[in-house]
């Protein structure tokens, strides 16, 4: 899942990092959600962990790719996902 923050929710373009709020919904199974800067490596490691039918929220400070955008990756299974923005860090 790709998703655009810059330009959205307050972020101004060019903003180099975001703080989110992420937050999975509904699974269907135990796994784990991974943000990463859109375009970069998918890390090896998990952002929020949650179990199946829980609602888990998790902060997530994330760099943002050139274009403003992050990646999302669900590890197994099926679940919704809510990324709010908490704030930003500007260029520079």
């Amino acid at each position: 899942m790709l998703g655009v923050v810059a330009g959205r929710a307050g972020v101004v373009p060019g903003a180099t990092a975001a703080a989110l709020n992420v937050t999975a919904v509904g699974p269907g199974g135990d796994g784990f959600l991974t943000v990463w800067p859109c375009g970069g490596t998918h890390p090896t490691t998990s952002n929020l962990n949650f179990r199946a039918g829980e609602v888990v929220a998790n902060m997530v400070m994330v760099r943002l790719s050139s274009a403003g955008e992050i990646a999302i990756a669900n590890e197994f299974g099926s679940v919704d996902v809510i990324v709010d923005v908490l704030g930003w860090f500007p260029p520079g």
